[in-house]
């Protein structure tokens, strides 16, 4: 007897409408489709899986204004989605990060959202080192962000850091300053995660850093970015 096929709704997933087509993601394998606006609301196979999936969206009206709505209802069900994602991604389903990242640069206000809000909340985030993590893979449009967040959260000056851009990097050097230790430690953490090959001037501000410091978390933690630089620097002659 054949086994029946899994159907799927595919409301939790971005979607997009233009020129007339649907374009949305298998809620099953993260296949990307695209169809004619006409099959919205109808079910069709995925053409990697062959699962049975919902077409997002309500079937569209034959006039002009109707196609309108129906632009604003997909803006307004992706909007909702990715909120029931990043609500998934907090309990720990790793499944839904991928479904975030789809989303792209759109996905970043909300996500940053999700970063923590002050350095006295416990180092111990899994929530929001998974968020770091997306920002991070989206990549330079998350930046700007990122440095609105830099005196709140931690994991902002680790994804700059990662992210490892001339904009995001001269952000942590800039914070090298701060009058708050607590700042400079986290700026020279996150400067010792890059990757950046062109990144071997950070090292010098590192070095000053140390050499200026009185305080102790602030030393070890220059220190130990300066070492970690100058190894995956050496690594790459």
């Amino acid at each position: 007897m054949e086994k029946p096929k899994p159907s799927f709704s595919s409301t939790t997933v971005p979607v997009t409408l233009s020129n007339g087509d649907i374009t949305f993601y298998c809620p099953n394998c993260s296949c990307k489709l695209i169809v004619t606006e006409r099959a919205a609301g109808k079910q069709i196979a995925c053409r990697k899986c062959n699962a049975q999936v919902t077409v997002p969206g309500k079937v569209i009206p034959p006039d002009p204004a109707g196609r309108q709505t129906v632009n604003l209802t997909f803006r307004q069900d992706a909007q909702a989605s990715l909120s029931d994602l990043l609500k998934r991604v907090r309990e720990g389903d790793m499944a839904a990060v991928k479904a975030v990242l789809a989303f792209g640069p759109n996905a970043v206000p909300a996500v940053i959202e999700e970063l923590e809000n002050s350095f006295d909340e416990p180092k111990e985030n899994r929530a929001a080192d998974c968020m770091a993590d997306i920002l991070v893979k989206i990549g330079v449009a998350s930046v700007k962000p990122l440095i609105s967040k830099l005196g709140k959260s931690r994991r902002a000056y680790y994804a700059l850091g990662r992210i490892g851009s001339e904009e995001a990097l001269e952000a942590l050097i800039r914070e090298l300053t701060s009058v708050n230790w607590r700042r400079v430690e986290a700026a020279c953490i996150g400067l010792g995660l890059t990757e950046n090959p062109n990144a071997a001037y950070v090292i010098a501000h590192l070095e000053n850093t140390r050499k200026t410091t009185r305080v102790g978390e602030v030393f070890a933690a220059a220190g130990s970015a300066m070492t970690a630089l100058q190894r995956r620097l050496a690594t790459r002659m």
